[in-house]
């Protein structure tokens, strides 16, 4: 695929950050002899996000290259490690990656694009590129950096005149919302960005001496970026400000701070060859004071030869060699990152990925960990299918069982899965979670994350939907990244036999909002994600078709119809507000929204003047397409716009039709049977609110769902919560009216609808057309597609065909769509 042809978010054709295009705002700058101002990150306090000092003398002030040196470069020959130095941030995480960046020609030029000059066709713009939850994104800035004293504040270059460090930076300070968001980190984040790759954490204990330079030295001839420790006792890395973080050790190495491994060799010290590893501190200055440092003796023993073919430099410049028996016994982790995954260990071979994307919101599907038995199996959960077997064998001592710091779940119990005897009988998995967006501004916020693993029994394989909590509280995992830590991902590389699997992603404690990445890397020939849709198995006709009204409510409800009913002998939604009150009792109040919503489910066709729909259809449109514009706008859709698109688009006056068939208000038939139904959910909440509180716990409404006859999908269940929870996670009966009224109705005009090509392509064939609802100058917003299934209808009758429920994508952002009845997910597959 050509780059003009390749798809938005690859390498060749990055999305838009922000959606500024680089080309085009350089080429105004150029033509207009203008400096280019960023506005989506302007040079001011807000973007460093740090309190400014009070001191005159030490404010800061923003300045572009030519007006801090000289003689400014954008890069001066080649980028090496030796160009980056630390400013007075705390990203030395960001910085030793990035230096690890420079070993590697075709990656740095991926993220640092060559077509950039501080001299030629200079428009004060620069762009860099950078991974971000699945797809690439060109960034954009100006480069105004800033500056006290005289000095860049961040990021600068030991020459002192080049820039492309301190531009990078900034460029990744924008993606995160500001400098001050970049304080403390893990080196793998920036690995990941730089390179769309997936990072392992390498417990130094746990390989030899030998064994681990020989892994390390194999890992870089195949384009692994690596870096290394020392993290403090008992303390998490990312804890920047914990007290022995920064602390330089007798050595002369400092604590909980990021090196570059920049290569590794041998040197003959007599008869003896000694394995050494060569660091770089992101700082440019204090450097190792031990063996084989810089300034040690041991070189004496060396011949000039030797050192001239390892290109051994005795500076302080922050390059330092180290035996690996030293590195072994001083340091304590060694970060890994490639894009090719068999760079964590075996032949090479050609993987495939597939990658979801999906939220936990609370309520709905942020269920916690393993501790929270009733809850957990709310969390999302995804299936995979392992057909194919690698013929490589399992590794010994591969992703050693050091989970590190971090919150366990029960004791961490994970069984053990049965290793068939003989070779090439497991299948390679990596698999990697990601939480989104919680490095913003000047907060970060990282969740405890976790993922478990568990084999699907034969018997469950068809299953539909999510797997229920009796599963999980008699199943153990078969595998899981490991305790709930802290970090913005965390990752594993597992052997499993073929089979089908669930993974479910959590965090530890349930009901905290946020959003997450799943990747999963396989070995060709096995199937990830590839589940069709389900059929409902529950009978709709329980609500639909509700048990014949008692005498003692039909006696109430003529008695209250009578009094309430106006001249024309039918009630509107505040009289039916009035009659529900007296029928049911006051734990199961209706409110004013819901009776609304109750009569426009059973009848969508309201009054009009001949040739012009009604006023309610017009203001109906309206809002139609103020929700459209909303839900473009914050990425997602109310259920109202769902229901009230697809009701106005049958309005006579849209259809070209005079015909009368509807008032907007209730008949004594239409109410006794309305009261006969919400019977019948009333039966169903008081199952489910087990404490008798008059609510009900919102991760029950899936079941309270099923049990009124629907079965659905994850991305609808959301919506559904999203829009009827209360501020304290819970449900009351008008929510689950309101839901179970809106599902109705929208099955109703499904069933209804007459086209057959809405019949054969869903719902959302009708949403393909051209809205007459939207503005002419508005375009139809491109969509990512949900299902849910019909269940059986009045006539008892199996209708396998799904509705499915268009919502509208929010550029620059891959949005939920359906993983089979399983989660809410963004999936897709590319061969590496």
């Amino acid at each position: 695929m050509s780059s003009a042809e390749a798809a938005v978010g690859t390498r060749s054709n990055p999305a838009k950050f922000k959606n500024q295009e680089y080309a085009s705002l350089r080429a105004q700058c150029l033509r207009s002899g203008s400096l280019f101002d960023d506005p989506e990150f302007p040079a001011q306090q807000d973007s460093l996000g740090l309190p400014s000092d009070p001191d005159p003398a030490k404010a800061v002030v923003w300045r572009r290259p030519k007006e801090i040196s000289k003689e400014p470069k954008f890069i001066e020959g080649t980028a090496s490690t030796t160009d980056i130095c630390q400013g007075q941030l705390g990203d030395c995480w960001l910085l030793a990656a990035l230096s690890c960046l420079t070993l590697h020609q075709p990656l740095f030029n991926n993220v640092v694009p060559g077509d950039q000059s501080l001299s030629e066709e200079y428009a004060g713009i620069f762009h860099f590129k950078f991974w971000q939850y699945g797809q690439w994104v060109e960034v954009v800035v100006d480069d105004r950096l800033p500056v006290q004293r005289g000095r860049l504040l961040f990021s600068y270059s030991r020459t002192q005149n080049e820039f492309w460090s301190a531009l990078l930076e900034k460029a990744y300070a924008k993606v995160n919302g500001c400098y001050a968001s970049l304080k403390g980190g893990n080196i793998s984040e920036a690995m990941e960005d730089f390179t769309g790759g997936i990072a392992r954490s390498l417990p130094v204990k746990s390989r030899t001496p030998a064994v681990l330079w020989r892994a390390v030295g194999e890992s870089l001839s195949r384009g692994t970026l690596l870096s290394c420790f020392i993290q403090p006792a008992l303390l998490p890395v990312q804890a920047a400000s914990a007290a022995e973080v920064g602390k330089v050790t007798p050595q002369g190495l400092v604590k909980g701070h990021a090196y570059s491994i920049t290569d590794t060799n041998k040197v003959k010290d007599g008869s003896a060859e000694v394995c050494l590893f060569r660091l770089r501190n992101p700082w440019g200055f204090v450097e190792y004071c031990g063996p084989w440092s810089d300034k040690c003796e041991d070189w004496d023993r060396v011949d000039n030869a030797e050192k001239q073919r390892i290109k051994l430099i005795r500076a302080e410049d922050g390059e330092f060699w180290i035996k690996a028996d030293d590195l072994s016994r001083l340091f304590t982790t060694v970060e890994m990152c490639s894009v090719n995954p068999d760079a964590l260990g075996g032949a090479q071979s050609l993987w495939r990925i597939t990658a979801h994307e999906g939220a936990w919101v609370p309520g709905c599907s942020a269920g916690g960990s393993r501790k929270f038995r009733r809850t957990f199996c709310k969390n999302p959960q995804f299936r995979l299918i392992l057909t194919q077997q690698d013929r490589e064998e399992v590794a010994e001592g591969d992703e050693a069982a050091e989970d590190g710091d971090g919150v366990d779940d029960e004791g961490g119990e994970v069984e053990q899965a049965v290793r068939p005897a003989g070779r090439g009988t497991q299948s390679s998995v990596v698999l990697e979670l990601l939480q989104k967006h919680r490095r913003q501004k000047d907060k970060i916020s990282f969740l405890y994350i976790a993922f478990h693993v568990y084999r699907v029994p034969p018997e469950l394989q068809d299953v539909p939907g999510s797997l229920a909590a009796d599963f999980f509280s008699s199943n153990k995992p078969v595998a899981r990244s490991g305790k709930y830590r802290q970090l913005r991902g965390v990752r594993k590389k597992v052997k499993l036999e073929p089979g089908h699997y669930v993974i479910v992603v959590s965090s530890y404690k349930p009901n905290v909002e946020g959003s997450f990445f799943l990747r999963i890397y396989a070995k060709t020939g096995n199937e990830l994600g590839n589940q069709g849709g389900f059929d409902c198995s529950s009978a709709f006709a329980t609500v639909v078709q509700a048990e014949p009204i008692t005498a003692e409510d039909r006696g109430t409800v003529r008695g209250l119809f009578e009094e309430l009913a106006g001249r024309d002998y039918r009630l509107n939604a505040v009289e039916l507000v009035r009659l529900a009150s007296s029928v049911f009792p006051e734990n199961f109040q209706l409110s004013l929204e819901t009776c609304r919503s109750l009569i426009f489910g059973e009848d969508v066709s309201f009054t009009q003047q001949r040739g012009r729909p009604s006023f309610l259809a017009e203001a109906s449109g309206n809002m139609v397409t103020l929700w459209s514009d909303l839900a473009m706008k914050e990425g997602r859709v109310q259920t109202e716009l769902i229901f009230l698109k697809l009701a106005i688009s049958k309005l006579p006056g849209l259809q070209g039709s005079g015909e009368q068939r509807g008032r907007g208000t209730l008949s004594l038939g239409q109410t006794e049977r309305l009261v006969a139904s919400l019977r019948s959910l009333q039966a169903i909440f008081s199952q489910f609110d087990e404490d008798s509180s008059g609510t009900m716990s919102p991760f029950e409404l899936s079941l309270a769902l099923q049990a009124a006859g629907f079965q659905l999908d994850a991305p609808v269940l959301q919506l559904l919560w999203l829009r009827h929870g209360t501020a304290d996670l819970s449900l009351t009966f008008d929510g689950l009216v309101a839901c179970v009224g809106r599902l109705r109705k929208l099955f109703d005009l499904y069933e209804s609808e007459g086209s057959s090509e809405v019949k054969e392509r869903g719902i959302n064939a009708v949403s393909s057309l051209p809205d007459p609802l939207l503005p002419r100058n508005m375009s139809q917003p491109a969509a990512s597609c949900l299902t849910f299934p019909l269940g059986p209808r009045v006539r008892r009758r199996r209708c396998r065909q799904p509705v499915r429920v268009v919502l509208p994508q929010r550029e620059g952002h891959l949005q939920p769509c359906l993983f089979p009845a399983f989660a809410s997910s963004r999936s897709f597959t590319t061969a590496l």
